[in-house]
């Protein structure tokens, strides 16, 4: 059943979704042949914009002072109403490229753009769509410099799509914090005389196992995991210098802080036993938890089922499955928002080579449109129907204890 807005409206939306299917199977595509990491983005920024351009919609290229972010917008001929934010993320990550699909959310994001002007334009409805161009997602923390800047000043809500291995409305997403981790002990020749040398390596297995040993005492939501970056220099020379990189996830900001200490009390026990020095750094950027918005996912999650056919996982009770982390999050204490995962076939999750695989096939092209169709239809639902903005902005309070 069409929303508020009208069947010839929502018509107009996915017509024009379905008309620029094969455009933005291309941009797809071209985006996944050229992977770019954090704040390096040039060629998709390019590409992205251009396609904007050509359809019409004003666009500002390096948006809030950040080179490879943009905005573009189209709205009403009246102007005024309310604003809705599509985010659309296209950074890749190292050796294995479009591990997490972030090719196909540049597409939903644009297709969700495409949809709602022509919407909006058809039937004279007063309202704007922002899709907001956001670099850096896998680490650089780029909606969070968005937030910093203003770009969510005026938007009434905010939404976008990800692929996964499952359907879900509202993925149970990890707030994250980063860390650095040195240890500094005494160089020593191994053989002849390691009784002189203070190991830094073993500073670090000793607290890399202690953190092990953490997991079998903290929630099962929590999630710590490190890779070691420099391990030392020769097997004969005892090693005075090692560096390590962890992250730490938890489902809420209290426990992030709680678990972040107990790694920290991990580094300094280690440090203390082999008699080296320890520096530990919070890197950041920290992403907070993802706080999706009821009223939002209900009724992407209608849209989805009958539109699409698509039920999700979670429609009918709590999250179920697991996420990772995103800025997104941080998003969704600024303005409500909506994060739902939607599954395309892959032989493993994301952030694997056969994600990055999954990521350019044209079943992951079609389940993408569904997925941004139905958050088309919402964001419509949105802006034409004053009590859902209601809803979804007592839902957000509710959220956030105001």
């Amino acid at each position: 059943m069409p929303g508020v807005a009208g069947a010839a409206s929502e018509a107009a939306a996915i017509g024009a979704i379905e008309e620029a299917s094969g455009a933005l199977r291309a941009l797809s595509l071209d985006i996944h042949a050229h992977p770019e990491e954090n704040y390096e983005e040039r060629y998709a920024h390019a590409a992205l914009t251009e396609f904007f351009e050509g359809r019409g919609f004003a666009v500002e290229r390096a948006a809030y002072g950040i080179e490879t972010a943009f905005q573009a917008e189209r709205g009403s001929e009246a102007g005024g109403g309310p604003c809705i934010g599509i985010l659309c993320e296209y950074d890749a990550l190292p050796e294995i490229g479009h591990a997490c699909g972030h090719n196909l959310i540049a597409i939903a994001g644009a297709a969700a753009g495409l949809g709602l002007a022509a919407a909006l334009e058809a039937a004279g409805i007063a309202g704007q769509v922002r899709v907001l161009g956001s670099p850096a997602e896998e680490g650089g923390g780029g909606k969070i410099r968005l937030i910093q800047e203003g770009a969510f000043e005026g938007v009434g809500a905010a939404m976008m799509v990800h692929p996964g291995v499952t359907d879900l409305l509202r993925p149970p997403v990890l707030a994250i914090d980063t860390c650095t981790v040195e240890f500094s002990g005494r160089n020593a020749h191994a053989a002849a005389a390691p009784w002189e040398g203070r190991n830094a390596l073993d500073a670090l297995v000793l607290a890399y196992q202690a953190i092990g040993l953490l997991r079998q005492q903290s929630r099962p939501e929590v999630r710590i995991h490190g890779v070691i970056q420099h391990g030392g220099e020769k097997p004969n020379i005892i090693p005075d210098r090692v560096v390590a990189e962890f992250y730490v996830r938890a489902p809420r900001e209290g426990l992030l802080d709680e678990m972040c200490e107990r790694v920290a009390a991990c580094f300094r026990g280690a440090a203390e036993a082999t008699e080296t020095a320890m520096t530990l750094s919070w890197n950041g950027p920290r992403y907070s938890d993802l706080a999706s918005n009821a009223a939002l996912a209900e009724v992407f999650g209608r849209r989805w089922a009958e539109h699409e056919g698509v039920r999700a996982l979670d429609l009918d009770g709590p999250p179920r499955g697991g996420f990772g982390s995103t800025d997104m999050g941080d998003v969704s204490h600024v303005v409500p928002s909506l994060h739902p995962i939607y599954a395309i076939e892959a032989e493993a999750g994301n952030h694997t080579p056969q994600f990055t695989t999954a990521a350019a096939t044209e079943q992951a092209h079609e389940a993408t449109l569904k997925a941004a169709r139905a958050m088309t239809l919402t964001a419509l639902e949105w802006l034409t129907d004053a009590e859902l903005r209601k809803r979804a902005q007592a839902a957000f309070e509710a959220a956030h204890g105001r």
